[in-house]
Formats: C-alpha cells, structure tokens, sequence
C-alpha cells in the first residue's frame, strides 16, 4: 500500500508514526506488532488492513520517515545552504543513526520488501544528495570526482552526531552549520 494513499487516514498515520518511533527504539526485531497495537490503541485486524505484515510497515515507516528530503535537497541555495539544510533535516528527523535502520534490512527476508528499502533511500536521500555534490563538484565547490563518497563522507559525519546536539549545548541548525564547514573547508588552519 502506497504512503500518499494512507496519509488521509488517521488511523493509518498514527502506525506510521508509534512505527517509526518503535523501530528507531529497537529495530525491525525489536518490535512486536503487539506493542504497536498497544501504543497506536488499535486491533492487530485494523493494522493488518492497512499495512499487512510487519515487513510491509517497516518499508512504508521508512518511506513516510524519508518523504520530502529529496524536496528539502532540491531547494534552490547555494551549495552550503542547501547541505545545512539537509543536516539540519536529518539531526531533527531521526533520534538513532540512520545506518541503524539500514542495518535492519538484514532481517527482512522478502526481496521486494528489500528493493522497496533501497529504492526509497535512493529516491528521498542518497540520489538527491549524489546529484548535489555532483553539481558541487563541477561548479569547482567541491574537490574530488566522486560524488558518491563525498555523499557517504556527509552522510556519515552527519549520522555520527544524530542526538548529539543538546549534549554540546547547540541546536541541531548549529550543529548542522558546523558539520557543513567541516564538510566543506575541513578542519586543517590556513596557513
């Protein structure tokens, strides 16, 4: 079942939501559909009928999580506002590193479930991402010639401080600022 056909549906967004919220807590094993039935006040019936199987809800939690980040990316600014913005996007949106989450796949044993997973990312995160450093990169903004490590170099530096901002005293806008300078100038002096 499509997220956009659900989304109208109370029912329906409030799984999304405690499903998201469970699954960063403790992983795809770690969730009971029980426990969600208990936390959403709903039948084990009634989130069957939406979402089918537990491998099903975890592909639409991780679409609903992920809609819109392509669109936040895609923004016009320049090449530091925009990869703020991401980072600040990221650092709001998940309370657990996003690799967590990947990790998960392995128990997922269907293989549309599996491509569904990637797809998802590709088309919300990582595609929009590798297209923007590609731009980076030929405007000269970025050194190097491989758009997607610099993605992952990102994305990684980005996920190592994921709930980290109020330990450090910042905002997540902040710490997204200053993730992005790393990013774009390192931490090496002028000379």
């Amino acid at each position: 079942m499509e997220t956009d056909m659900i989304l109208d549906n109370e029912n329906a967004e409030r799984i999304l939501q405690e499903g998201w919220r469970l699954f960063e807590q403790k992983g795809f094993r770690g969730v009971s559909m029980d426990e969600l039935c208990l936390r959403c006040g709903l039948s084990k019936p009634t989130v069957y009928y939406y979402f089918h199987n537990k491998e099903n809800l975890f592909v639409q939690v991780l679409r609903y999580k992920l809609h819109g980040f392509h669109a936040v990316i895609e923004q016009p600014g320049t090449l530091t506002e925009r990869l703020e913005r991401i980072a600040t996007g990221i650092l709001d949106g998940f309370q657990v590193e996003h690799s967590t989450l990947m990790r998960d796949r392995e128990h997922i044993k269907r293989p549309e479930a599996l491509q569904a997973i990637k797809e998802v990312f590709h088309s919300e995160l990582y595609g929009p991402l590798i297209a923007l450093m590609r731009v980076g990169i030929d405007r000269g903004e970025l050194d190097g010639d491989n758009p997607k490590v610099l993605t992952l170099i990102f994305l990684g530096s980005i996920n190592n401080f994921i709930g980290k901002a109020g330990e450090m005293h910042l905002t997540n806008a902040h710490l997204a600022r200053i993730l992005t300078s790393y990013f774009l100038k390192g931490a090496k002096t002028n000379e």
